[in-house]
């Protein structure tokens, strides 16, 4: 007998008993954006390379290390999408929604790939739901955005969550930021872990989100980066601030927080279960502005901003604290049990006619007793059982047995789905009256 084949590493099987929390966090998120002015996108899984090495940064852990790139022969280099929103910048220029009115309000649900070492809630295959604004800088709109995200997570049930808020500044006040990173690190640079010492020359603001420990010791007393800030970030960053107070959005200020992608500006967060808050890769969603992005990648001047929704995480919340979601499986309305050839024959075209008038059927034809057939029906909890044997298959009959009470009744095939949609009205007017 040959080894069993197992799936790759840090990829995961999603089984039937959590389907259920996927479908709940992307419905809920998806129809909350719907309803507030966004508009769904997908963009391709493949995407030319170059676009995330320009617009993620090629100093950072992602493109060094993380991407799956491959070259297609003939074609240029491409690579599994690692994150939505360049993806869909790139988009917003090439699809010229810059000529659309604005603020142009996109959102995405689907899959993202990135090589890391696999831990709990961190996976090489993952879900995002992203949400992105383009064409409004002003500061009341990050707030509006956060309130959402705030939102969502309420609906969800989930509590004791932290939401950590910075300003990294504008092109006006990094290169002071910069520099004194460059002053505060210099002597530091042999307690650093080797990537830490190739970021120190690429993109100094990167020191402050490396992942090693004695990494994130020495990043402790860093210097401050909203002391930092120009005037301009400062009044933007103040009203941020305010807006959330006025809303009722609770945050805390972590002046070391950087997103690891360097097209970040400005408003920058996380939100974070308060009891992982000093864990590695506990996030459940981040954002934050990315002004220049849209110009980056050869648009137009465009400000934005944007989060990401962790699916993968979220759900794992969900199972963790035992919150019950919401089970959208359909019920089986119909289970149909046949014994015999021709009363097969005869279950093939009923089953077609019930599900090409929506009705939710079932069978197991491959199993010979009706007693099987029944126990099946019992443990997929159908409400009603059609049981078509050799005697009613020759007479045009068919039996309808209520799985609940255990009665049941002969009709002629002719009437069947009258018949059928009768009993399903009774029973609901029945559950309507005891409801009164």
């Amino acid at each position: 007998m040959p080894k069993p084949i197992q799936k790759l590493k840090g990829m995961r099987d999603i089984l039937p008993a959590d389907q259920k929390y996927f479908r709940y966090v992307c419905q809920t998120v998806g129809d909350l954006l719907e309803k507030s002015g966004f508009q769904r996108i997908d963009t391709p899984i493949l995407e030319p390379t170059k676009l995330f090495e320009r617009t993620i940064g090629e100093s950072t852990a992602i493109v060094e290390k993380e991407m799956y790139t491959f070259n297609i022969k003939g074609e240029e280099s491409v690579t599994l999408r690692p994150e939505g929103t360049a993806s869909v910048a790139r988009a917003y220029i090439e699809h010229g929604m810059h000529t659309w009115p604005q603020p142009v309000q996109l959102f995405y649900i689907g899959k993202m790939f990135r090589h890391e070492k696999p831990q709990a809630g961190r996976y090489r295959e993952f879900t995002q739901i992203g949400f992105e604004i383009f064409g409004d800088s002003h500061p009341l709109t990050d707030a509006t955005l956060i309130s959402l995200i705030w939102q969502i997570y309420e609906k969800f049930g989930l509590k004791d969550l932290v939401l950590e808020i910075n300003s990294i500044g504008c092109s006006s006040c990094r290169p002071k930021m910069r520099k004194a990173l460059i002053e505060y690190y210099k002597d530091k640079l042999p307690k650093l872990c080797e990537d830490c010492k190739r970021r120190f020359k690429k993109n100094p603001f990167r020191l402050l989100d490396c992942k090693i420990s004695k990494c994130r010791r020495i990043a402790e007393k860093a210097p401050h980066l909203i002391d930092l800030l120009c005037e301009e970030c400062r009044a933007h960053f103040t009203q941020v601030l305010e807006a959330l107070d006025e809303l009722g959005v609770p945050y805390d200020l972590n002046p070391k927080l950087v997103r690891g992608l360097d097209y970040y500006n400005r408003t920058t967060f996380e939100i974070i279960p308060a009891k992982k808050i000093n864990k590695q890769q506990a996030a459940l969603g981040a954002g934050g502005r990315y002004d220049g992005l849209i110009e980056l990648l050869g648009g137009p001047p465009t400000p934005a901003i944007g989060f990401a929704l962790g699916v993968d995480r979220v759900v794992g919340e969900l199972i963790e604290k035992k919150i019950e979601v919401p089970e959208k499986r359909k019920k089986v309305q119909v289970f149909v049990a046949a014994l015999g050839e021709l009363a097969k024959k005869k279950s093939l075209k009923i089953i077609k006619e019930l599900r090409q008038l929506n009705f939710s059927v079932m069978s197991a034809l491959g199993k010979e007793s009706i007693k099987a057939q029944l126990k099946l029906a019992d443990k997929l909890e159908a409400e009603y059982t059609l049981i078509i044997g050799e005697k009613e298959a020759r007479a045009n009959t068919v039996l309808i047995r209520d799985m609940l009470s255990g009665v049941q009744e002969s009709v002629e095939e002719e009437d069947l789905i009258k018949r059928l949609n009768e009993l399903i009205e009774e029973k609901k007017q029945l559950i309507k009256e005891n409801n009164e």
